[in-house]
C-alpha cells in the first residue's frame, strides 16, 4: 500500500485549534475521513464529522466510538491531542481541581479512549499521542502539566506493548514551543512581546517557534504505513530543544 492509496478512518481530539486542527485537516486534505472532537464547536471537514464532547466524560467518549462505527465501520487512527495546561502551580500551591483535572484531560481520558477504540481498530492500525517536551523534563511551577504529560509518555510505552498482539502501532510526539493561537495570545498579552516572543524562539536550537503543521506531518507520518515497523516511539517535535540540557529548566 502507497500512501496515496492510504485513505484511513481517523479520531482527532482537542481538534478546534491549534495542533489538533492542523492535525485534522492534514488527515482530511490526504484522503482520510476525520471524526474532530472538542470542547468547542468546530466545523467539520471534508468527509468529516464533528462532535462537541468532553474527552473526559463517559458518554462523550462513548458518543465518538458510535460515530465512527455507524458511518465509517472502523477507525484505523486515533490521535490523542486534547490536553489542559491551565493548571499552573508548585507541589506547594497547585489546586487540588487543577491537578485532578490536568490528570483526567491529559493521561486518563487517553487511556479510556484508546480502550474505547481498540475494538474498532483492525490490525495495522495506529494511536498517536500528542505529549511534550515537558513530559521528557520538568519544569518548575507546572507540576501538574509536566506530570501528567510525563505519565502520558510511560503510558504510550506500555500501549505499545500491550497492544502489539493486536497489531496496533502506538507512538507519540513530544512538541517544543508551538506557534499556536494560545501562545500567540500570550505572547501578545505579556509586558514585552517581542522579547517574551524571542525567549520562547530561543529555547530550540533553531531559534524559532515551530508550527502546528510541522508537528501535524509527524503525527501523520507515525499514523501511516511509511512507519510500520515504529511502535513505543516518543518523537521530539521541538527545534532541538531537548537536545541540550541548558535549556531544561527554562520555561516553555
Amino acid at each position: 500500500m502507497t500512501d496515496t492509496d492510504w485513505k484511513p478512518r481517523v479520531i482527532v481530539t482537542g481538534a478546534a485549534q491549534g495542533i489538533g486542527r492542523a492535525i485534522a485537516e492534514l488527515f482530511a486534505e490526504r484522503g482520510g475521513r476525520v471524526l474532530s472532537l472538542d470542547l468547542n464547536e468546530s466545523a467539520p471537514l471534508e468527509n468529516g464529522l464533528s462532535l462537541t464532547s468532553d474527552v473526559t466524560v463517559m458518554a462523550d467518549r462513548q458518543r465518538a466510538v458510535q460515530a465512527a462505527e455507524n458511518h465509517w465501520g472502523g477507525l484505523d487512527v486515533l490521535v490523542n491531542n486534547a490536553a489542559y495546561q491551565a493548571a499552573h502551580g508548585s507541589l506547594l500551591d497547585v489546586s487540588d481541581d487543577g491537578w485532578q483535572r490536568a490528570l483526567d484531560v491529559n493521561l486518563t481520558a487517553p487511556l479510556r479512549l484508546s480502550k474505547a477504540c481498540v475494538p474498532l481498530m483492525p490490525q495495522g492500525s495506529a494511536i498517536v499521542n500528542v505529549a511534550s517536551v515537558q513530559g521528557l523534563f520538568a519544569e518548575q511551577d507546572n507540576v501538574a502539566y509536566t506530570s501528567s504529560k510525563g505519565g502520558l509518555v510511560n503510558l504510550t510505552r506500555s500501549m505499545c506493548l500491550d497492544l502489539a498482539p493486536h497489531g496496533i502501532r502506538v507512538n507519540a510526539v513530544a512538541p517544543g514551543a508551538i506557534a499556536t493561537e494560545d501562545l500567540l495570545k500570550s505572547v501578545e498579552e505579556s509586558g514585552d512581546p517581542e522579547q517574551t516572543r524571542r525567549d520562547y524562539e530561543d529555547l530550540h536550537a533553531l531559534r524559532r517557534l515551530g508550527t502546528p503543521r510541522e508537528v501535524a506531518e509527524v503525527v501523520y507520518f507515525l499514523a501511516s504505513p511509511a512507519a510500520s515497523f515504529m511502535t513505543g516511539a516518543i518523537v521530539p517535535v521541538d527545534g532541538g530543544m531537548t537536545s541540550s540540557f541548558m535549556m531544561a529548566g527554562r520555561p516553555v
